[in-house]
């Protein structure tokens, strides 16, 4: 049976009126809409952007100058690709340092939407900087940042109604221990973009403060120490922080993309060393990191040790203390109720890793090794599409990426093993034809009982293991007003998934026009059809057969810019949905 969710039609149609009444109203403007742009393109991808709008605001307020700005700085920006970077780094180093920004017009290969957007962020600096950092510069130059926050839901939300004693008693787990106000506290001290020291504390809604289990304050609390260019310290980390490597197969915690409209968003951009800004209370690493630097070579060691929420397996012990396995880890970071505030900090986890990366011109090539320690036994229920899943205390990974860019060509990959022997890999390329067209392709192949914990690359599902897949994409550009987008991805699964009780496949297809004859006017039209596989209930049948969910979506996008000031929006969107057997 079919049926077609007509929901959300011309729910989303809208007019979006704005004033910029001041300089700093002006800059909150310029980082929605850029967040807006990145996280549109981008909007199956379940991201954190703390860290991409802290770096947006901060290089709105002192522009990055490309005359002194190195590849990773670029790549903080969040919407430059590799061979773009490349093709400014190229500029900058045939041509001299740039006269002023105008100048990125001449970049080859530069689009203009790209320069409009750079221009928001960038400055050119004709004056060398001093690369010396000084305690009287730190002192007197570093700009210091203080939020403070408290909301909460006006209606009174489930956990927090009226109850009585003898229903409490019953289930304890039916009303919040705290108040419904959710508080947020950051301090952040920058000085340019090399150091950063801050903390981050978080009290979310239905939480404790100050009182019962949390007589500390806040259930949350974040640290780091953050900085670069020292010497021969590129980068040290103290606190909180994250490690991006690769192209995520072997070891990547914070912000990455998924398959999207974006169709460079399938290359991973590793940073290495981030400091870590965000109220995610599990995926970062607690501890400390340095990356040295000598000459084309750079040498990463971190090691991180800290608590994490899980379900423990008390098995003949009433003493959670004494449990020697876990079932599950939690990730949302509530602890609201009785049960969840069992399941905090319950787990050891302690990981340690090194990384060496050469890079030469256009050539970049790393090997890593990342080691997990748990303090308990992970143990599973077993089933049968679960049976390759890690269970145990100890995890290694083994891994090695390249990067070659030259010109208009990027080729990029990885290989992971496991420490039980199973291989993952994943391999991708752009080629620019010419202005007018790009070519992409990624090809990924992860065994079926390959194991990493802290591992994100570009795959379909969720968990990194027992898929094959091929993507193939391109970008077409018949002048400055259109762009078309197209890529379409064969997937397979040769093991068995959760609600999935047979080897599948499925596929997924994106097409994208976008008309933008203005700075004033911009529409475009996007379809994507995905077909995934799915257990399906059959009368008469012991056991379920796998059929396909089909999902097609139809998005009509609008925008024209009255004045600086003024934007008028509209969006119209379709959505159709079916499942056999259903």
């Amino acid at each position: 049976m079919e049926r077609i969710d007509l929901t959300s039609l011309f729910s989303g149609v809208f007019l979006c009126f704005f004033a910029a009444l001041s300089a700093q109203t002006e800059q909150k403007d310029i980082i929605e809409q850029s967040i807006e742009v990145i996280a549109e393109i981008n909007e199956d991808s379940e991201v954190d952007y703390t860290t991409l709008i802290d770096d947006l605001t901060y290089f709105l307020e002192r522009p990055l100058d490309i005359n002194q700005a190195q590849r990773e700085d670029f790549q903080a920006l969040g919407f430059v690709t590799d061979i773009q970077i490349d093709r400014i780094l190229s500029h900058r180093e045939t041509f001299g340092r740039f006269i002023a920004l105008e100048e990125l017009q001449s970049v080859a290969g530069l689009p203009w939407n790209v320069i409009l957007m750079l221009r928001n962020f960038t400055s050119v600096n004709r004056d060398l900087d001093d690369l010396n950092i000084t305690m009287k510069d730190l002192l007197q130059n570093s700009e210091h940042e203080l939020f403070l926050r408290t909301d909460r839901i006006l209606e009174e939300l489930k956990g927090s109604g009226p109850i009585s004693s003898d229903e409490l008693e019953e289930n304890p787990n039916s009303r919040f221990l705290g108040s419904p106000w959710r508080h947020y506290v950051r301090y952040r001290m920058r000085y340019q973009n090399r150091v950063s020291i801050g903390f981050t504390a978080e009290k979310d809604v239905g939480e404790e403060f100050f009182t019962g289990t949390q007589k500390n304050g806040f259930d949350y609390y974040s640290f780091h120490a953050y900085a670069s260019r020292i010497g021969k310290i590129d980068k040290v980390a103290i606190g909180d922080y994250q490690i991006q490597m690769g192209q995520g197969m072997t070891m990547w915690s914070g912000l990455a993309f998924g398959k999207s409209a974006n169709l460079f968003s399938i290359k991973r951009n590793g940073r290495g060393v981030v400091p870590y800004r965000s109220v995610d209370e599990n995926n970062f690493l607690r501890g400390a990191a340095v990356t040295l630097k000598h000459g084309d070579f750079d040498l990463t060691l971190f090691g991180s040790k800290k608590k994490r929420d899980a379900n423990l397996l008390t098995g003949d012990t009433l003493d959670p203390e004494q449990a020697v396995s876990f079932s599950a880890l939690q990730i949302n970071g509530f602890h609201r109720i009785p049960r969840e505030v069992a399941d905090k900090n319950v787990l050891g986890e302690t990981i340690y890793g090194a990384e060496l990366k050469w890079s030469h011109k256009g050539f970049r090539a790393g090997v890593r090794g990342v080691k997990l320690d748990l303090d308990r036994e992970f143990q599973v229920s077993p089933s049968d599409y679960n049976q390759f899943f890690f269970r145990g205390q100890e995890l290694s990974v083994l891994g090695a990426d390249y990067e070659y860019v030259k010109g208009n060509l990027n080729i990029f990959g990885e290989v992971s093993r496991s420490s039980n022997g199973a291989l993952s890999a994943i391999n991708g390329a752009y080629l620019v034809l010419d202005r007018r067209m790009t070519l992409a392709v990624l090809h990924r192949t992860v065994a079926k009982d390959f194991q990493a914990v802290y591992a994100n690359p570009i795959i379909e599902g969720s968990r990194v293991s027992n898929e094959h897949g091929l993507l193939m994409g391109t970008v077409i550009r018949p002048d400055n007003k259109w762009t078309i987008t197209t890529w379409m991805d064969r997937f397979s699964f040769p093991w068995l998934r959760f609600q999935v009780d047979a080897p599948s496949s499925g596929f997924e297809f994106l097409g994208q026009v976008v008309y933008r004859p203005n700075r004033r006017v911009e529409a475009y039209f996007r379809y994507r059809y995905r077909e995934r596989p799915r257990n399906v209930d059959v009368e008469d049948l012991a056991i379920d057969q796998v059929g396909q969910t089909v999902q097609r979506n139809y998005r009509l996008n609008t925008r024209y810019r009255i004045s600086e000031t003024v934007q008028l929006r509209s969006r119209v969107e379709l959505t159709d949905f079916y499942r056999e057997g259903r």
